[in-house]
């Protein structure tokens, strides 16, 4: 459980919607000073009374009758984020997902530090992709131990997946961005985020394919 400044438990969902808000105050940034909670909530999709009570987590940014100040509460959230101290992540798989992931530079942009790519191909390791080196999977876990890694990317076949994952949290490793297609067996309470694109992909295709998700015949499915 994770506790705001006032001391009360603050949901999963409000931690997730904070790196959108620190987003649309990035683009907000070079174009106005300050808004309102009502005027957010429009670009974001949401209640004025929502985006102030998810910020009131975190400390008292806005004002009465001024609103919310970008630049100081973009700074406020990247803190928030620990967008200004480095997190050092791992990526275990270097196949088309993880040489893909290797070569995303926004990670770096974000406050992210990869420090090693793990592989179980011998012919790979050894090997340096995007500036970073490729060891066999055999020395994840020392690795791990040596270095205090924080959080570990997976893009691994299902059939390994779970032993890999037990081989990082027994290493230390304090969260996990699953890729791998099956949810992970860790312990209750243990930070994981599943990336699961065919889902997506499947529920995605069921509502372009449903008669409520099909657009106008006028080809204009949104409002003016």
């Amino acid at each position: 459980m994770i506790r705001g400044k006032d001391g009360s438990i603050i949901p999963k969902v409000v931690i997730e919607r904070l790196p959108r808000y620190y987003r649309y105050f990035n683009w907000l940034e070079d174009r106005v000073e300050k808004i309102s909670s009502k005027k957010l909530g429009e670009y974001l999709g949401a209640s004025a009374s929502q985006i102030r009570l998810d910020l009131s987590y975190f400390g008292d940014f806005g004002q009465q009758g001024y609103g919310y100040n970008i630049k100081k509460l973009k700074q406020e959230l990247a803190n928030i984020l620990k967008m200004n101290a480095e997190t050092s992540f791992i990526i275990v798989g270097a196949g088309n997902i993880g040489h893909a992931l290797i070569r995303f530079n926004a990670f770096q942009m974000a406050g992210f530090k990869l420090e090693a790519i793990f592989d179980v191909k011998p012919e790979l390791c050894g090997e340096t992709i995007n500036g970073v080196r490729v060891h066999h999977v055999d020395t994840l876990h020392s690795f791990i131990r040596e270095n205090s890694i924080d959080i570990a990317i997976i893009a691994v076949p299902r059939d390994v997946a779970n032993e890999i994952v037990k081989d990082l949290i027994d290493a230390g490793i304090r969260g996990i961005l699953n890729f791998a297609p099956l949810d992970l067996d860790v312990p209750e309470g243990f930070p994981v985020e599943n990336i699961h694109i065919i889902d997506k992909m499947l529920a995605l295709s069921f509502i372009v394919n449903s008669e409520n998700g099909k657009p106008p015949k006028n080809g204009r499915p949104f409002k003016k």
